[in-house]
């Protein structure tokens, strides 16, 4: 939890985009990060879960 509370405050600090965090987590380790990034990116989807989930995906080389 404080790994995505994390990213939301750096995101913010950032201005990336507003106050969200967000971690995927695959047995005990973290797998994905990602922070809200819609006003940076001008995309209404990066919402931090997206991002997190993207993230995840990549990180796995899969898109389960």
């Amino acid at each position: 939890m404080m790994e995505a509370i994390t990213l939301s405050q750096n995101g913010v600090r950032n201005n990336q985009g507003g106050p969200f965090g967000c971690i995927v987590v695959k047995g005990e380790k973290i797998v994905g990060r990602g922070n809200n990034k819609v006003t940076s990116s001008n995309d209404p989807t990066a919402h931090a879960e997206v991002v997190a989930i993207r993230d995840a995906c990549k990180n796995l080389g899969n898109f389960q």
